[in-house]
């Protein structure tokens, strides 16, 4: 995937956040309206406000969702340091929290390698078959909260796990020898950062 021009992430960072804040307010303002008219015997007027506030919400949770991924992606090629909020997204990755997250994610695909039917998995079982012994060793390093974990790491197994589109772990359409790479690069920021 191409890596993300710096002026144009942060002009749509501005523009997921006044989003996600002017969706938010005026959610609430049609909540609040739905609750008057509930309360005043009009329930057709009270759901239409409901609904617009859910949808609302709604907006604002995908905004919210794809500034995620855009912060992710810009942790992913090395470019936390030059925005503040992609390195505050960046300490959020390397958190424990969300290492624990990433081990358990990388557990689960893990999973999907071992021999005998799979239903119920996006992961393609052939790819994993062969690697799930990296996989595994991965999640060990990310669970490990004495080992420090590279943010650029985190945000690649976050894509790797979390975006099926761009993963090799689940896009067919994406060479197998891309998931061998992938693999080596979130293990170098495991191990380089011992």
């Amino acid at each position: 995937m191409e890596p993300v021009d710096l002026r144009v992430a942060k002009a749509r960072l501005d523009i997921l956040r006044r989003r996600a804040r002017e969706t938010v307010a005026g959610a609430v303002v049609l909540a609040l309206a739905g609750a008057v008219f509930a309360a005043s015997g009009h329930s057709q007027l009270a759901f239409s406000f409901a609904f617009g506030a859910a949808v609302g919400f709604a907006i604002a949770y995908l905004a919210g969702a794809e500034r995620s991924h855009l912060l992710t992606r810009l942790v992913a090629q090395g470019d936390a340091s030059l925005l503040p909020e992609a390195e505050a997204f960046a300490r959020k990755l390397s958190a424990p929290g969300m290492r624990l997250r990433l081990a358990r994610g990388l557990e689960r695909a893990a999973t999907a390698g071992q021999p005998g039917l799979h239903e119920y998995t996006w992961v393609r079982p052939e790819r994993v078959f062969d690697i799930r012994k990296e996989l595994l060793r991965l999640a060990a390093g990310f669970r490990d909260l004495a080992i420090p974990v590279s943010p650029a790491s985190a945000a690649l197994c976050r894509r790797m796990l979390c975006e099926a589109l761009v993963s090799p772990l689940y896009n067919p359409k994406i060479p197998e020898a891309e998931l061998a790479r992938l693999l080596r690069v979130i293990a170098a920021g495991v191990e380089s950062a011992r």
